[in-house]
């Protein structure tokens, strides 16, 4: 029987394996451990029925707080020294993940590592250099970024990405949505993905503050949209309710909603900055607009392959919106060239060529 160790330190990092760590636990040749970092984990864990142990296990030494990272590493070290694994499997890289990685290696312990959000210059940290024997990547996209940034081509594999196979798959489900929060279903839906400020500060704060102003104010003038702000998990919606007292507009709603994947599926459009929740939209082929004034451009490659409207300029959110309502781009082919450079194939079969790879690399 393989022993393979699977460690996730983001509760969002932690959602996008559980089919993988579903998989794993119903293979009778596989040992699988589940390490936790955060109380957040922990409550999902318990919640999918999923056996896990925590960093504290393996440690005397008490963290200062529930996210310590410097605190981290040590217990990370020693689960690996006791679980002793055939394989090491992470969702991207930081600190102490990429000093166990390192670690790793010198054990002779295989390592993989499964992407987890969009490869940009402002997170390069999180992705190269790169020291482990694969890396799982979503499609041609990411692939093209990072080898572009010096991650070596032979250690990329393309297998599409495990959270979008759902994706493709969505079907129905507006009027339960409606019935939990609360509003329309008759009317058209605008759904807003919020963020708050990433990796490099993009976006800003006040970027943040126009994005959402400007949006809400200009969907103010339609009485048969509901403008829904779906706040990003370690968002605090109080802080999009606030910017939203600064306007007149009262057709919206903010929300926390379990289930982002189906709001994308039961809207109209989709506005975003950022968020992976784009690619969503054009997998689900939904009109689609990104507010994007950092001054990296090509942050995704939607706008040129003419399936997004773009905002570069605080001034021209309101045109953006209402050409997003009245007259959105629809080229389906070029959402079906968008949607498998971004996502690999894009025929739900992810987490297929995942297992295979993971089997493959564990020696089963």
């Amino acid at each position: 029987m393989k022993k393979i160790l699977l460690f996730t330190y983001l509760q969002r990092h932690l959602k996008k394996m559980i089919p993988i760590i579903r998989e794993l636990s119903n293979n009778s040749s596989v040992s699988l451990e589940v390490l936790l970092m955060t109380q957040e984990e922990r409550e999902i864990a318990e919640q999918y029925g999923i056996t896990y142990k925590m960093l504290d296990e393996f440690t005397t030494k008490p963290r200062q707080y529930d996210f310590d990272l410097a605190w981290g590493l040590e217990p990370l070290i020693n689960a690996i020294d006791k679980i002793n694994p055939d394989l090491f499997l992470a969702i991207e890289v930081n600190f102490i993940l990429r000093n166990a990685v390192r670690y790793c290696r010198e054990k002779k312990i295989r390592t993989i590592i499964v992407q987890h959000g969009t490869p940009n210059k402002y997170s390069l940290h999180a992705f190269v250099p790169f020291e482990g024997d694969l890396f799982l990547a979503w499609g041609d996209f990411s692939k093209d970024f990072l080898v572009q940034h010096n991650m070596p081509p032979e250690k990329v594999i393309l297998t599409g990405g495990v959270p979008f196979d759902r994706t493709s798959t969505l079907t129905g489900g507006k009027d339960l949505i409606a019935d939990a929060l609360g509003i329309d279903p008759t009317k058209r839906w605008l759904l807003f993905t919020t963020q708050p400020s990433g990796p490099g500060g993009i976006p800003t704060p006040e970027e943040i503050r126009i994005g959402i102003w400007g949006v809400a104010s200009s969907v103010s003038h339609y009485d048969d949209v509901i403008l829904i702000f779906q706040a990003h998990p370690s968002q605090d919606i109080a802080s999009i309710t606030e910017i939203l007292k600064e306007t007149s507009s009262n057709n919206y709603i903010v929300s926390q909603y379990s289930d982002t994947e189906a709001l994308i599926h039961s809207a109209f459009a989709m506005i975003t900055f950022f968020s992976t929740t784009a690619i969503d939209a054009v997998l689900l082929r939904k009109p689609l607009m990104l507010i994007n004034l950092s001054d990296d451009k090509d942050f995704y490659p939607f706008e040129s392959m003419g399936v997004a409207l773009v905002t570069h300029h605080m001034n021209d959110i309101d045109v953006m919106v209402q050409r997003l309502l009245n007259s959105p781009p629809i080229d389906w082919s070029g959402y079906e060239r968008a949607a498998q450079y971004i996502n690999y194939m894009n025929d739900g079969n992810a987490l297929k060529r995942v297992m295979s790879i993971i089997y493959q690399n564990s020696g089963i």
